[in-house]
């Protein structure tokens, strides 16, 4: 039964049959923006790994344990205030995985959306996907990417519409302006170092883009060049070699907008010299995603990603706190319901 924003009816009353109701979604590579002020733009691609699951189940009253439980208490109280309920609904959420935070791979707004999802799921309520992301979620206010990628994976490029240059409205989200799926056999070796400099995220991110002057127009023009004439051909024609240049491109170039915060195209000297040892090595596609430390590389099979993983291992294992292949996620996130709380 759909759920209207003018409803007063209590909890108990709109949940759904289901006794839990799961989700599961990957990782968000970013590439970059195309520029530090709206509507920014950007593209990325979502991966398998790693991944964030969330169940919701029945229980006496609203709970949610763990060190998330504020940003999950923050998003039922949404929902609670967008639906006009008197209480919050009655269940229990549980984080069955999630991934490090604050590493690149956009765990927050995957974590946020499954919750604001799993939650509308378990109550019934059925609510647009942009109000999901934007109203209940709070994410996708700069980035839009990672928010269509949880809805639709693959590879995402997002602006600002095609015949226009103005920033959409506010609370609204970038539309897609092109998804491409990847070849499934492609790999992405992920990495993260044990040191690096401290992770931009929250307040601290606000603040670095509320200093950050607009783009060089130049530099936004090479990088829309770089989308239309290499990266987006090259992943629709699945040439993988041209992809992986022109990503590495595009990523260092994106990351030149950031050069008064990270002190050059990667957040600080720790992932500027394993991107740099990378590439010297003969890896390819190699960049850092979002604000990082979160560093990538891809590989045309399973085989290469193994064989490089053994070469990273190798030479720098001691400078990485994880390491790890991802698969390319060319689905949206899965969703479960079930009637039944066993196992």
């Amino acid at each position: 039964m759909n759920e209207s924003k003018t409803s007063t009816r209590t909890t108990a009353e709109t949940q759904s049959s289901a006794a839990v109701v799961s989700v599961c979604c990957g990782a968000r590579l970013h590439f970059g923006l195309l520029d530090t002020a709206a509507p920014f733009g950007g593209v990325g691609v979502m991966i398998d790994q790693p991944a964030t699951e969330i169940t919701v189940s029945q229980a006496p009253r609203f709970s949610c344990d763990g060190h998330q439980s504020d940003r999950v208490l923050a998003i039922a109280r949404r929902l609670q205030h967008s639906m006009r309920w008197s209480d919050l609904p009655c269940c229990r959420v549980t984080i069955i995985e999630q991934p490090s935070a604050h590493s690149g791979f956009g765990s927050g707004t995957q974590l946020s959306l499954a919750v604001a999802e799993t939650l509308a799921a378990f109550c019934d309520v059925r609510l647009p996907q942009e109000t999901l992301a934007l109203e209940i979620a709070d994410r996708g206010k700069r980035s839009a990417v990672g928010v269509h990628g949880y809805f639709h994976g693959g590879l995402i490029y997002e602006d600002a519409s095609s015949d226009s240059t103005e920033a959409p409205e506010f609370g609204q989200l970038n539309p897609i302006h092109r998804r491409i799926e990847l070849p499934e056999s492609w790999r992405v070796v992920l990495m993260i170092p044990r040191s690096s400099a401290p992770p931009m995220h929250g307040q601290d991110e606000q603040t670095q883009f509320d200093h950050l002057a607009a783009g060089d127009p130049q530099r936004q023009a090479r990088l829309r060049e770089m989308l239309s004439t290499e990266l987006l051909p090259a992943a629709h024609s699945h040439d993988f070699p041209a992809f992986a240049n022109a990503v590495q491109r595009y990523n260092h170039e994106s990351g030149l907008l950031f050069v008064s915060s990270q002190g050059g195209p990667y957040n600080g000297a720790e992932v500027a010299s394993l991107v740099a040892s990378l590439t010297q090595s003969g890896a390819v596609g190699v960049g850092q995603s979002s604000w990082g430390p979160g560093i990538f590389a891809w590989c045309d099979s399973l085989d290469s990603a193994q064989s490089l993983c053994e070469f990273v291992e190798t030479h720098w294992q001691d400078q990485l706190s994880n390491l790890m292949i991802a698969s390319v996620r060319n689905t949206a996130r899965s969703i479960h319901h079930s009637t039944s709380t066993s196992s």
